[in-house]
């Protein structure tokens, strides 16, 4: 027969064993690019190479900088190209948030530029409206139209909260131009 404290201590063994194996496992985020992929790789050396580009001065406090990236698996020899977009906020709060746009995403990035900076309030029969370009890593360009009418942009990086730039229609031009240059840079380094 089982006294009360064999039966306590019995307990109070298996309940914390219990615990540990009911704790939820850490969510790994998945790489939503190929860069990311490539980044994210253990047991090997990767090196990173970078050139900065340039960066746009938006509205209220907003920026965005723009850089060529390439990554090398220094056994294999493999290599990965890319963009990478860093985007800041630095009015009231201060916020960054940063996205990577694969090679082989560039060209479509330009040409939704080129598509969402010609669009005209015409575009709908209500009173306003967002046109929206977004990448695998989550870097989101708009273009819009504000309360008076004109048609303003922005940049977003990040999935939830992120950060945002808010330019002109030309401030995104220039952007444009720049993300342009960094893809320069790039095919200047391919083999």
């Amino acid at each position: 027969m089982k006294t009360p404290l064999t039966i306590l201590l019995a307990v109070a063994i298996v309940l914390p064993i219990a615990a540990q194996e009911q704790k939820p496992a850490v969510a790994q985020k998945e790489p939503k690019t190929k860069i990311e992929a490539f980044e994210a790789k253990t047991g090997a050396v990767i090196i990173r190479g970078f050139s900065t580009v340039g960066s746009v001065r938006g509205l209220y406090s907003t920026s965005a900088s723009v850089q060529s990236r390439e990554f090398t698996d220094a056994s294999s020899g493999k290599k990965e190209y890319g963009i990478f977009i860093t985007v800041k906020e630095s009015s009231r709060y201060e916020r960054e948030d940063s996205s990577y746009i694969d090679y082989d995403e560039i060209e479509s990035l330009m040409k939704g530029i080129d598509y969402i900076s010609k669009i005209e309030s015409s575009v709908t029969k209500l009173d306003r409206f967002q046109a929206d370009y977004t990448t695998r890593g989550d870097f989101t360009i708009s273009t819009f139209s504000d309360s008076s009418g004109k048609i303003q942009a922005a940049l977003k990086s990040g999935r939830y909260a992120g950060a945002s730039a808010y330019l002109s229609l030309d401030d995104l031009a220039q952007f444009k131009s720049l993300i342009q240059q960094a893809k320069a840079k790039i095919d200047s380094i391919r083999q």
